[in-house]
């Protein structure tokens, strides 16, 4: 591999231009503060070999930096040839260079909005106005660049290896045995062979690719070939039913149908002549029927007029009777007031003055008591009314003036709430006394809203409403009633009420009894469970009855309680006055006919002729009414009997003539039934006939219709059949295209050929298989001589740090999964300790540096010696004195060329190992550019 001999710079970073930079030193250290561009300088190399930059960045980071279109890398690297032939020259297979110099190029130029790179590659040391002169054309893109780095011996492999970032130079020691066997490989290994080993498992596996293909296809040609038997079978299935279907219904239906046309004509010629006959018969029996129905028409004519005339009759003595009745009438009615003014007269001996005034006392008595029952029904209805406010949930009426007023203030949507609804007491033996105390109260109202108090007066001052009306209400404190023995104590409010009430409430003692409250001062204002009040003023009973509890859910029930038990008490003494009044009544009544008694004697003796001219009347006129109505009730049942035998003989004159209607219909019926069977078997005789002129003369042999009939029985089941067949074919899938036969042959064909085929990619297979054993065979070795080169390359750079290295023996077989196993497992041992492994954290920071530096150096080596270059960022980072010692002798002592960083530090010695020393610098914030790089060389 080759090593860097100088580098350029133009417009790389903050640096405008910095000119054949010294690099041709075993050891080159970059030493500066941090942020000074020792990492810029790095990636500038990395760029120009095309490896991706450190920490993230890009090429387009550091072109931007410079305001620049257009940023130069440029490097002379060593073109001399390794060991002591001549055509052994790096850049020999990359550019046929035999210089012992070659110069590369990077041009970063600004395309549009981004960036793009391109290489160039010259024989000898060119300067890049050389190359802008010539107007060079043949640049290289990145891949292909990176191709000819790579004959040249800056390997994928070791790309990545110069690629490790900052403080990450131990990364070789983390890898795992499998990741590091690669590596050796891919930067040590035989190319052909690894080429050959990978075309032949690529060859293998398209051949078995191929070969699982084309057993696929065959599997799949195996299956339709299946599948299309089967569809040929279904085929055959379904031209043999259609067959079958034709030949029923074109051949054999038809002389079936010809054989049971001529049994059906006959016998249908018999049954014609038969019902003909009945027709005969049936005509005969028609006669009969319509004489009969002429007598029986006769019949009910006959008791049809009979009856006309007994009623005509009838009409006329019930004419007669009326006339009478009405004569009669007058007469009989002064006979019955000649009776009663006889009975008044002879009840009238009572004394006129004393009946006179008992009249007049029980009339006023009679009076009085139906006032008292009206009374009565009153509150009677009043409780009722009550009662049914109480259990209903509307509660109890409210006088007129309350529910005016309420009205008036829902109207005007001024809520409130009455100050009874409010109110509960929780002990029911003073419910009577806060019933007495809150009596005047019941119907003052509360509102909601202390705002609506101007519009709620000016509504009381025009309905005149006579209760206050309370805007200002507070909180009722709880008061405990076993502490206090205040009227208060016994008392809730469901809501805000006002505070003079709740004050009054306070001042009010309980007490058992008026003795228990003349023992209190005078001025104590108390009250007893009966409601007798002292105030200031005196003592008084605010007693209220129970039938008029208004305050609390308690109070209410209580008063309910008390009105149910009263009512039926009302009720028994509304009944008992309704008993009383009955009998009054009815002695008014007697007495009023007593008075009437004495006029009733008068009367008589005026009206003595009338009375006796009626008696003259009335005997002629009732001999006549017993006449008629004795011969109305002859002739009632004269009537009664003739409308029954006019409603038999007309019963069973409708009966006959319905009998007659249905024979005629009977009749017709038959007769139409007969045409259409004679025209209907004229039309199936005219149609067999045509159709038998159509048949062969075969299929009306008599021998053949036997064997049909022997075999079918008749045209029915044959029909049956055909349904059947239809049926069949219309409900399941029949395969119907004749083409699928002609498709089955040529499968069956093809088929053949693809197992032929097929057996010749299994052959081709084996073969790719034994070819890849082969190759894997040849790979093997390879690896094998890689691993001992490898390993021997590290036991002698262990040697010289003074580090015992040991390479584990690789155990490779024919095999792909062991080969894909495997792994190079790689020991240290230091200063005579133990032995540790790659990355088991047994080891210090510096003994990770330095398993790291083996390895990597490892794989520079080659058979010829040491080659290439290596970039180490800050390797002497977080080791002591001791450690910078030995990692330095160990570079000294290495063939390598090595480009390391570190920062400006007080220890000299991580300059020790340093042939040149290139020291970078901090850009100044008045500078448009950073400062040039300073070079230190050490004297020879």
């Amino acid at each position: 591999m080759f090593h860097i001999k100088s580098l350029e710079l133009v417009h790389w970073d903050y640096w405008q231009r910095i000119k054949n930079i010294p690099l041709d030193a075993k050891i080159i250290t970059i030493a500066g503060q941090n942020g000074s561009g020792k990492t810029t300088l790095l990636d500038a190399l990395r760029t120009l070999f095309g490896l991706d930059c450190s920490m993230g960045r890009t090429y387009k980071h550091y072109a931007r930096h410079s305001g620049q279109p257009i940023a130069w890398l440029r490097a002379v690297v060593d073109n001399k040839p390794v060991g002591r032939q001549l055509s052994n020259r790096p850049f020999r297979s990359s550019g046929f260079f035999s210089e012992d110099e070659v110069t590369l190029f990077c041009q970063i130029q600004k395309n549009g909005g981004d960036w793009k790179r391109q290489y160039l590659m010259r024989p000898g040391c060119v300067e890049i106005e050389e190359v802008i002169s010539a107007n060079t054309t043949d640049w290289l893109g990145v891949e292909t660049y990176r191709k000819r780095l790579a004959n040249a011996g800056l390997s994928p492999a070791m790309a990545k290896v110069l690629a490790l970032e900052q403080g990450e130079t131990d990364k070789l020691c983390e890898y795992a045995p499998r990741q590091l066997l690669d590596l050796v490989f891919q930067v040590f290994g035989d190319k052909e062979v690894l080429d050959a080993y990978d075309e032949a498992k690529r060859h293998q596996h398209d051949t078995e690719q191929e070969l699982q293909q084309f057993e696929a296809e065959l599997e799949v040609a195996k299956a339709n070939l299946e599948g299309l038997r089967l569809r040929v079978a279904n085929y055959h299935q379904w031209d043999h039913k259609n067959q079958e279907k034709r030949d029923l219904q074109e051949q054999i239906l038809p002389s079936l149908q010809f054989l049971e046309t001529k049994k059906q004509y006959a016998s249908v010629s018999q049954t014609l002549r038969a019902a003909k006959k009945n027709a005969q018969l049936q005509d005969q029996q028609l006669s009969q029927q319509r004489a009969e129905l002429a007598e029986k028409s006769h019949q009910f004519s006959t008791y049809l007029q009979q009856e006309g005339e007994l009623e005509k009759e009838e009409k006329a003595l019930q004419k007669r009777l009326a006339e009478i009745n009405t004569q009669l009438k007058p007469q009989e009615n002064l006979l019955e007031q000649k009776q009663r003014l006889e009975k008044l007269a002879a009840e009238s001996g009572t004394d006129i003055a004393e009946t006179t005034q008992l009249l007049e006392q029980q009339e006023t008595q009679l009076a009085q008591l139906k006032q008292q029952r009206s009374q009565l029904s009153e509150k009677i209805a009043e409780q009722q009314a009550t009662i049914s406010g109480l259990q209903s949930k509307t509660g109890l009426p409210d006088p007129e003036n309350v529910r005016s007023m309420r009205r008036a203030m829902t109207d005007a949507n001024i809520a409130h709430v009455m100050l009874a609804d409010v109110v509960e007491v929780t002990d029911a033996r003073w419910q009577g006394a806060v019933e007495g105390v809150l009596k005047s109260f019941s119907y003052v109202m509360l509102l909601e809203q202390s705002g609506d108090a101007s519009a709620a007066f000016r509504l009381a001052e025009q309905v005149r409403y006579p209760h206050f009306i309370v805007p200002e209400r507070v909180a009722a404190p709880k008061v405990d009633s076993k502490n206090d023995q205040s009227l208060m104590s016994v008392v809730q409010f469901s809501a805000p009420v006002p505070s003079w009430l709740i004050d009054q409430l306070k001042r009010i003692r309980r007490v058992d009894n008026v003795a228990e409250g003349m023992q209190l001062s005078g001025v104590d204002e108390w009250i007893t469970p009966d409601a007798f009040h002292r105030e200031r003023r005196g003592g008084r009973s605010l007693f209220v009855d129970v039938a008029r509890y208004r305050f609390g859910q308690a109070g209410r029930a209580q008063r309910l309680d008390a009105l149910q038990k009263s009512l039926p008490r009302l009720e028994q003494q509304e009944d008992q006055l309704t008993l009383e009044i009955s009998k009054l009544a009815s002695s008014v009544s007697n007495l009023k006919t007593r008075l009437a008694g004495v006029d009733a004697a008068k009367e008589l003796h005026s009206r003595l002729d009338e009375f006796a001219e009626a008696a003259r009347n009335v005997a002629p006129l009732k001999k006549s009414r017993v006449e008629v109505g004795t011969r109305l009730g002859e002739l009632g049942d004269l009537l009664k009997q003739a409308t029954i035998a006019k409603t038999r003989s007309e019963m069973a004159w409708q009966d006959a003539q319905k009998h007659l209607a249905i024979a005629e219909q009977h009749s017709r019926d038959n007769e139409q039934r007969l045409a259409q069977e004679r025209s209907a078997q004229a039309q199936v005789l005219k149609d067999a006939r045509h159709s038998w002129s159509k048949l062969p003369s075969g299929w009306r042999q008599g021998s053949y219709l036997s064997d049909l009939v022997e075999k079918y029985d008749n045209a029915r089941q044959v029909e049956l059949r055909i349904k059947n067949l239809e049926l069949d074919i219309a409900s399941e899938d029949w395969e119907t295209d004749s083409n699928v036969v002609d498709q089955h042959h040529r499968l069956h064909h093809q088929l053949a050929g693809q197992q032929a085929e097929t057996e010749e990619r299994r052959y081709q297979n084996n073969r790719a298989i034994e070819a890849t054993s082969n190759a894997r065979g040849a790979y093997i070795e390879r690896l094998r001589y890689t691993i001992k080169i490898y390993a021997k390359n590290i036991k002698q750079l262990g040697e010289l740090a003074g580090i015992e290295v040991h390479a584990d023996p690789v155990r490779l077989e024919n095999d792909d999964v062991q080969l894909a196993q495997a792994g190079l497992h790689v020991k240290f041992k230091f200063d005579g300790k133990g032995v540790i492994g790659m990355n088991d954290g047994e080891a210090s920071g510096g003994q990770q540096v330095m398993k790291s530096l083996i390895l990597l150096i490892g794989l520079l080596k080659s058979e010829e010696g040491s080659g290439g270059f290596v970039f180490i960022d800050e390797p002497f980072a977080h080791l002591d004195i001791r450690n910078i010692q030995l990692v330095g002798e160990f570079l000294k002592n290495t063939d390598a060329q090595y480009l390391m960083t570190t920062p400006l530090t007080h220890n000299t010695d991580v300059y020790d190992p340093s042939e040149l020393t290139l020291i970078t610098s901090k850009k100044k914030k008045e500078a448009e550019w950073a400062q040039p790089i300073f070079v230190l060389q050490r004297r020879a």
